[in-house]
């Protein structure tokens, strides 16, 4: 009785633990989902294909919903996607379009914000709440316009297109004058290429040449700016020498005042007297225009102009070669006349250094004045006429032959040489 007991207050235990283990487990569930309270979107697409409910949805390629419902319309089909997390803020700027993981993965509809999208607030009213911002994010029941995912089928369509139009005989002809024209265009594109390359050539030519130029220039303009500074730098001195040229002058005019006055007095007192003597001369100019002295004056200039020209015949003559002989001879003559003078004033030093040979000689010079004297009175009597009709003979056979024969009247000389 006692273990029955026992055995059914264990079992009452155990009861009331698991229905206290499954409230917690309950309460934990409705904390961590059933208070999380999904939103939901509507992207419109063209064309759904690949699009099935239960498709993953992708926001900046992390799964964050899927697509639970598929309603198609005339125009459209709408797609209702369910966003798991409530406090996930998606930009308002954001594209949906489908995407495949290969030729024949499984669509996944995907969000993506656009570049210049504005920066999403990360505080305020969130997409699940009913004051959402919807300038701002995307909020619940919001419809947003996706692109329309790309056909496998209109591609490979499109492929056997291109393929049945390459196989056409029209558009391989069409193909093969296309490759005709492009050859030529290639072989003109050489050809200018060619003609650019030269042309490449010659402008680098030219821009070395102008490089050149642009450097003589560039020197030139160095000259010319060195030359402007050493000009302007003597312009400089010149102006700062006439500036104290101009100070000294001023000076000079200052302090020599009283003589610039007294100087140009004197120069007033001058003009007046040269006044004068012209008044008084002018008389006397008067007379000489009146008398002969001007004919004179050119009689006199005339003379001077003929003396002038006989002189120049005689430099002419003198000049020519016979009278250059004569007057070397003439020189020569003078020259050996010279020496014998040496000479003979050499043996006259050796004789005048004898006393007795001076006294001798001075005998001789008294002598040779009084015949002189006696000379001069004879000419004189010659030259004057006789008081008779007979004029006196002049002694000339007596003093021509003095030197040979003494006359009786000259006095006898004894002279000496003794040594």
């Amino acid at each position: 009785m006692r273990s029955r007991t026992v055995r059914e207050g264990a079992v009452g235990l155990l009861v009331l633990l698991g229905l206290g283990l499954v409230a917690v487990l309950s309460l934990w569930l409705s904390e961590t989902y059933l208070g999380r309270r999904p939103y939901r979107l509507i992207v419109e697409f063209a064309n759904a294909d690949g699009l099935k409910v239960g498709s993953p949805v992708l926001f900046r390629g992390v799964p964050v919903g899927k697509v639970t419902d598929i309603r198609a319309a005339s125009n459209s089909v709408d797609v209702v996607i369910e966003v798991e997390n409530p406090e996930l803020r998606m930009p308002r700027q954001s594209s949906a379009e489908v995407d495949r993981t290969g030729l024949i993965g499984e669509a996944s509809l995907a969000i993506r914000p656009l570049n210049d999208s504005r920066p999403v607030p990360t505080v305020g009213p969130g997409p699940a709440q009913g004051d959402c911002d919807s300038q701002l994010l995307l909020c619940g029941g919001d419809r947003l316009v996706g692109s329309p995912p790309i056909n496998y089928g209109s591609l490979i369509r499109a492929i056997v297109k291109i393929a049945d139009l390459i196989t056409d005989p029209t558009f391989q002809g069409k193909v093969d004058r296309a490759m005709g024209n492009l050859n030529a265009t290639t072989a003109e594109i050489r050809q200018l290429s060619r003609d650019a390359a030269s042309l490449a050539r010659s402008l680098q030519q030219e821009v070395r040449t102008f490089g050149n130029t642009a450097r003589s220039i560039a020197r030139t303009s160095d000259t010319i700016n060195r030359a402007t500074g050493s000009t302007t730098t003597a312009i400089v001195r010149t102006a700062n020498s006439l500036e104290q040229t101009s100070t000294s002058v001023n000076g000079l005019i200052v302090s020599n005042r009283g003589n610039l006055s007294r100087t140009l007095t004197s120069l007033a007192e001058t003009s007046a007297s040269l006044r004068n003597a012209l008044g008084e001369v002018a008389p006397a100019m008067r007379q000489l225009r009146g008398s002969n002295l001007l004919q004179n004056l050119d009689a006199l200039t005339e003379n001077a102009a003929q003396t002038a020209a006989n002189l120049r015949d005689i430099t002419g003559a003198i000049k020519s070669p016979q009278s250059l002989f004569m007057l070397q001879q003439t020189v020569n003559s003078a020259r050996s006349t010279l020496q014998n003078l040496e000479k003979i004033t050499s043996d006259l030093d050796e004789l005048t250094g004898d006393p007795q040979f001076r006294s001798s000689l001075r005998v001789i010079i008294t002598a040779l004045g009084q015949f002189l004297a006696t000379t001069q009175q004879l000419e004189e009597q010659v030259q004057a006429p006789a008081p008779g009709p007979e004029r006196a003979t002049p002694p000339a056979n007596r003093s021509t032959n003095r030197p040979a024969n003494r006359s009786e009247s000259e006095p006898d000389v004894d002279v000496r040489f003794e040594r």
